[in-house]
């Protein structure tokens, strides 16, 4: 659907040409009339001529020669109104032909942009809105009221179509690669902005067009794009890291522990007893630390396995069930209307992904709630949800969620959702959530069919 002013729709005949029209029609009955009157007086002078009645032949010959000028007039006169009016017929069939070409043209223009996903709004020179397309008025959340209308009223204020128009039309210039994001609960939609001057044949600016991107899934797709190649980066360093570390470690915890022994042969003091067991929890501590990023930063090899993904939730909600039921948490598993399909996946590694993603549930609701877990095909993928009835993540996090060592706890490592969100790639599917103040979901979507590369 698109909509445009309403001075711009095609109207029917004027009243003048129906009045020209109607005038010609008159007067070609007129002329005829006239023809038919004089052909008849010219037959009684013809008889008067025979007859010889009343006047002389001379008086009969001037009045024949009168009234056949008249008759050639009429004639002439007649065959004019009838070029007119046959040319006139002509030309308004030739305009409603091309009026209905144009009709045709335009409704296919509506059309294309009607289909567009992306949104087209135009303006005329005064910043009124003349045009707008249904991508446009979903993006902006509008409605056809908004055709007239100035653009600052229906431009959202995070939205910098009015600074766009502005720029073109005083400046001159395209306005190209303008981003923003507007809050559209419970997810943000990220938005890319152009605008350039509408003209017209003659290179008069009319007004101006902004066309409007949803860059959303691009973007969260460069995202991901960016954190496998940050994965792929830190593989190499891990390994290094690990080779260079686990070395002086492990012969640091052989002389700490050669340390201890000798000590215990003179009785060391409390205190010297303190800070070799804080020698050893630290070096042990650090050993963890580069266990974990080792894990992190490598690639996995993956068991793919045909699985009843019912059964992986079920064996995580079995492990978390404790905990839960110590904070008062129920734990909901929806089962799906038609039988799951077996999905090629590795149920370990799922397994941690949905145990990881069940312990922050928890951990958003600690004076308890409710935490829902669903599992459904759609489009040959296998979708697992997992909502929760927390506060919602902050804003000022959501854009670090995913990174490693970033966390919101106070105790943890930060790799949980880095690593879950790594499995789930590898698994040749992603993670996405939706958040707000009534709670948080996570949705992941992995393929039922794996590819070899993935696997």
């Amino acid at each position: 659907m698109f909509r445009v002013k309403e001075s711009e729709d095609l109207r029917g005949s004027s009243v003048p040409e129906r009045v020209l029209l109607g005038t010609l029609v008159l007067s070609l009955a007129a002329s005829l009339s006239s023809v038919y009157l004089i052909y008849g007086e010219y037959g009684r002078l013809g008889g008067w001529s025979r007859r010889g009645d009343f006047v002389s032949h001379t008086d009969v010959d001037i009045l024949k020669s009168q009234v056949r000028l008249q008759f050639v007039a009429s004639v002439v006169v007649s065959s004019i109104l009838m070029f007119c009016l046959t040319a006139l017929w002509w030309l308004r069939r030739r305009y409603v032909f091309s009026q209905r070409l144009l009709r045709t043209v335009k409704m296919l223009a509506n059309d294309i942009l009607a289909s567009m996903d992306d949104g087209v709004v135009t303006t005329d020179c005064d910043g009124n809105v003349t045009s707008i397309n249904s991508a446009s008025l979903r993006l902006l959340n509008l409605d056809f009221e908004c055709v007239g209308r100035p653009l600052e009223s229906i431009s959202p204020s995070i939205a910098p179509l009015v600074a766009v128009h502005c720029k073109v039309i005083q400046g001159g210039s395209a306005v190209r690669d303008r981003d923003f994001s507007i809050n559209r609960s419970p997810h943000v939609l990220r938005l890319h902005v152009d605008g350039h001057a509408l003209k017209d044949t003659a290179g008069t600016t009319l007004g101006c067009v902004i066309r409007l991107r949803d860059v959303t899934e691009r973007s969260l797709l460069e995202d991901r794009m960016r954190r496998m190649e940050r994965f792929l980066g830190l593989a190499a360093l891990a390994s290094g890291l690990h080779h260079e570390i686990k070395n002086p470690l492990t012969a640091l915890s052989i002389h700490i522990q050669l340390l201890e022994e000798n000590l215990s042969e003179r009785a060391p003091s409390e205190s010297t007893n303190e800070l070799v067991g804080v020698l050893k929890t630290e070096v042990s501590r650090l050993n963890g630390v580069l266990e974990s990023f080792r894990t992190f930063a490598n690639l996995q090899n993956l068991s793919i396995q045909p699985t009843d993904a019912l059964v992986v939730l079920e064996e995580a909600i079995r492990l978390i069930r404790p905990q839960a039921t110590g904070q008062r948490v129920q734990i909901t598993l929806l089962h799906p209307d038609m039988e799951l399909p077996l999905v090629s996946l590795d149920a370990e590694k799922i397994t941690q992904v949905v145990l990881n993603l069940l312990i922050n549930a928890l951990e958003a609701m600690p004076h308890g709630g409710t935490l829902a877990i669903a599992a459904s095909v759609v489009s040959g993928e296998l979708r697992i949800l997992i909502k929760d009835s927390g506060p919602g993540i902050a804003p000022e996090a959501r854009k670090n969620l995913f990174q490693p060592y970033f966390s919101t706890k106070t105790k943890g490592s930060g790799l949980g959702l880095a690593l879950s969100e790594k499995l789930i790639n590898q698994h040749g599917g992603h993670i996405d959530y939706q958040t707000g103040p009534e709670g948080t979901t996570f949705e992941i979507t992995v393929p039922i069919e794996q590819r070899n590369e993935a696997a």
